[in-house]
């Protein structure tokens, strides 16, 4: 997509919230950017981030993120963790050391590696999960919605090349 055809795109009104996010306003230029796949895909995630915001007021997309991921692996611990979200060591300790502070997540001592600790949601963090799962779906239809079911299976398919 060249910058005058990005400029050109016909786009749903973008917010009337003052300072909000638009996507790909008329009335700006993008230049080279516009020809970027990852600019493209960064400008989706910022959209998409924005309403992740708007819907879940107390989870970010990686506490979610964590939270699924860490029920769905028993013992996964931090490191392992970090290297599956593809965040930094610093980034990860935040992230976990934010849900412990939440009362969703706890360390427990692993059994296979004495060096680690375990994570595992506690009580909290397991209903936080289920009821962010179901707020998480309302906020990817929504997101999604200018999307056929086809173009959202290619969509997927080509992410998954990256």
């Amino acid at each position: 997509m060249s910058g005058s055809v990005a400029r050109g795109r016909s786009h749903e009104k973008a917010s009337e919230v003052p300072g909000a996010f638009e996507q790909w306003p008329a009335d700006v230029t993008f230049g080279v950017l516009g020809d970027l796949i990852g600019y493209a895909i960064r400008r989706a995630q910022i959209a998409i981030y924005k309403d992740f915001d708007a819907s879940i007021a107390d989870l970010t997309p990686p506490m979610f993120a964590a939270l699924v991921l860490i029920e769905a692996n028993p013992g996964i611990n931090q490191s392992r963790l970090g290297q599956i979200m593809g965040v930094n060591r610093a980034t990860t300790m935040a992230l976990i050391d934010r849900l412990v502070d939440l009362d969703l997540l706890t360390r427990v001592a692993s059994v296979t590696d004495k060096r680690a600790n375990a994570l595992k949601l506690t009580a909290l963090g397991q209903r936080r999960r289920l009821r962010a799962i179901d707020e998480v779906k309302s906020h990817d239809a929504r997101v999604a919605r200018r999307l056929t079911k086809a173009e959202l299976a290619t969509l997927r398919h080509l992410l998954g090349k990256f």
